[in-house]
């Protein structure tokens, strides 16, 4: 008999992007308002900040996303108190499907939405690289990057508009017992690091607190989190020194002894080897944003 092909069903389809950012905002900054004829969702991946838009006043948290329509009048602000990190994607998609983000706006993301976003965020990277305008393209980007980010795009709106609709039924989370294993020791291990950053933390130090092996409790962290543990623990202090930095909360030397370094200048040596600059050339960068 003949075999006839069924063609899929998508109802969410993005080919167009215009901007993809990743911002790293002191606790003063303050955006000009504006609007644009394309969609736009706009994540906080740590911190706080404030939402002026034409559908209503928003407060957003870490993990909220929320979504502007085309031609929806929006404007951003730091809320004064906790510096934000924002990741904005600008996209076009003329599905009516989209047009269920007209009425819901804001969302707080889960553990499937939070999996799939930092796959974007590291797509993006691949891609065109972050902050870039106009979009351009990486000449040594893995293969098919910029499908991936497409696909990764989708599945995230797919994925908030199947929460939010209460007619469709929700699949029960299927994990398996490594998994859950995995995930329960690393949120407590990234607990524990957070309330010791003022320590000197060792490995040795972390499997006497939990009870595991080194070899063990590396393979499970990584699994989880998909670094090893020191790594994780070096690149929180950073992320801690330039939110403390944007902040203004804090002196250098306070920040270093508040992450456990033992000078200002080892801090200094670490920031410049992450970020690509001193934490004063880092600091002038944000001031003169806000400028």
């Amino acid at each position: 008999m003949d075999i006839i092909p069924h063609r899929l069903n998508e109802q969410i389809v993005i080919n167009d992007i215009y901007t993809c950012y990743y911002f790293e905002l002191s606790n003063r900054q303050h955006y000009t308002g504006e609007s644009h004829d394309f969609w736009e969702i706009v994540y906080v991946d740590k911190g706080e900040v404030n939402a002026n838009t034409e559908s209503g006043y928003y407060r957003l948290n870490q993990g909220n996303i929320l979504v502007h329509s085309p031609n929806e009048y929006h404007q951003l602000e730091s809320t004064g108190n906790k510096a934000p990190n924002l990741f904005i994607v600008t996209f076009r998609c003329d599905n009516e499907a989209m047009r269920f983000f007209d009425e819901h706006k804001l969302f707080r993301i889960g553990q499937a939405e939070h999996a799939v976003l930092a796959r974007l965020m590291k797509e993006s990277l691949h891609s065109f690289g972050l902050n870039l305008f106009p979009i351009t393209p990486q000449l040594d980007a893995p293969f098919a990057s910029e499908q991936l980010f497409k696909i990764y795009l989708e599945q995230l709106l797919i994925l908030i508009i199947r929460n939010e609709r209460s007619d469709i039924p929700q699949p029960a989370l299927l994990s398996t017992t490594r998994e859950n294993q995995s995930e329960h020791l690393s949120k407590q291990i990234i607990e524990y690091l957070e309330r010791n950053l003022s320590s000197k933390i060792k490995l040795d130090d972390l499997c006497g607190q939990f009870s595991i092996s080194r070899t063990q409790i590396n393979i499970l962290f990584k699994r989880a989190v998909g670094i090893g543990i020191i790594a994780y623990l070096n690149q929180s202090k950073i992320e801690h020194a330039k939110k403390y930095i944007r902040e203004e909360t804090y002196n250098l030397t306070e920040v270093s002894n508040l992450l456990g370094y033992s000078s200002v200048h080892y801090l200094s040596r670490h920031f410049k080897k992450t970020v690509g600059m001193t934490p004063s050339e880092y600091a002038r960068t944000i001031k003169a944003r806000n400028d």
